[in-house]
């Protein structure tokens, strides 16, 4: 163990919950000026002091003494993934199936909507939940995007993540299945209604990934250098699925402002186009993770790649194009 890696600890735990070191030395009964020598390693807290110190940061002993918060045996601390996730399928399931069976009564059924509501119910929110579920029973994360096997992870905090994801992402796609169905049946008349709410929820599940990650980067990484890694990355992701969503939504809106019909000449201008783009935005993004990953933060500042840059120019140029071709 670092000597150093307990007071680094202690003022990383108290930074991630947003504490002074007077609020931690007022629960702890001590001077203020106790708690920063103890962030400097000039001293140690007693026995007692650290005990109560990591109940107050809500984290263990061994984590705040930098002691086997990285061992596989951490894998084996249970973490229940909970009923909630179950009971928002099964409403969603009500919702899917009610507006079948409404929207054929009302002579409102539209095929785009269905396999909209389909997505979302059975690849995502089933599809996510079942392989949550399983990956923290059987403490297998290599399928995970982002996992990695050279990273040391604190597993009962990658756990913890998981289940806040799939709660979050259950009762999202919930909220908007049960919006879909109302608005399908509804006569509104509005083509593009379907793809705006299904682009605005695709929106919203990026958002909680991204979220919900970025709110466990202390927790969840063992070394620093892989949460300075992880906190590069996000904007990153960021920049990729805004370039998609765009392209996206531009093609929608030519679709409908143009009034181009499936299976034309013009509509495959634009897929083709929109491919281009969208494969552009990837390379780009898959450049810049690998320049992510090598990077050293302890040794260099970041620099942006020069191909990833040039691909995502790219991405836009074609974005340009589909408005015109």
């Amino acid at each position: 163990m670092n000597q150093n890696q307990l007071g680094e600890n202690i003022a990383k735990f108290r930074k991630a919950k947003g504490l002074s070191q007077e609020k931690v030395a007022e629960v702890l009964e001590v001077s203020r000026q106790a708690v920063t020598k103890w962030e400097s390693n000039i001293s140690r807290p007693s026995s007692d002091n650290l005990l109560r110190l990591a109940e107050f940061l809500e984290v263990s002993v061994d984590i705040l003494l930098g002691k086997a918060e990285c061992d596989d045996i951490s894998k084996s601390e249970s973490v229940e993934i909970g009923i909630a996730p179950w009971i928002f399928i099964g409403i969603s399931t009500v919702c899917f199936i009610s507006y079948i069976i409404i929207s054929n009564l009302l002579n409102t059924f539209s095929f785009g909507t269905l396999v909209c509501m389909f997505i979302i119910w059975i690849p995502i929110q089933l599809f996510l939940h079942v392989y949550f579920s399983s990956a923290i029973k059987q403490n297998s994360y290599t399928g995970i995007a982002g996992f990695s096997e050279k990273i040391k992870y604190h597993y009962p905090e990658v756990k913890k993540l998981l289940v806040q994801m799939d709660l979050h992402i259950g009762m999202s796609s919930t909220v908007y299945l049960f919006l879909m169905c109302v608005l399908g049946c509804a006569k509104l008349r509005i083509p593009w209604m379907n793809a705006l709410v299904f682009i605005v929820y695709i929106l919203n599940f990026i958002a909680i990934i991204l979220v919900n990650n970025y709110q466990f980067i202390d927790k969840i990484y063992c070394d620093e250098v892989d949460k300075k890694r992880s906190e590069k990355g996000i904007p990153i992701t960021i920049i990729y699925f805004v370039l998609i969503l765009l392209g996206m939504g531009m093609t929608i809106l030519i679709y409908e402002v143009k009034g181009i019909e499936n299976n034309t000449l013009p509509a495959m201008k634009v897929a083709g186009t929109l491919m281009a783009g969208l494969l552009f935005a990837t390379i780009g993004f898959f450049v810049e993770n690998h320049n992510v990953n090598k990077w050293n933060p302890d040794k260099e500042s970041y620099k942006v790649n020069k191909v990833s840059i040039v691909s995502f120019l790219l991405c836009l140029v074609f974005y340009v194009l589909m408005c015109v071709v």
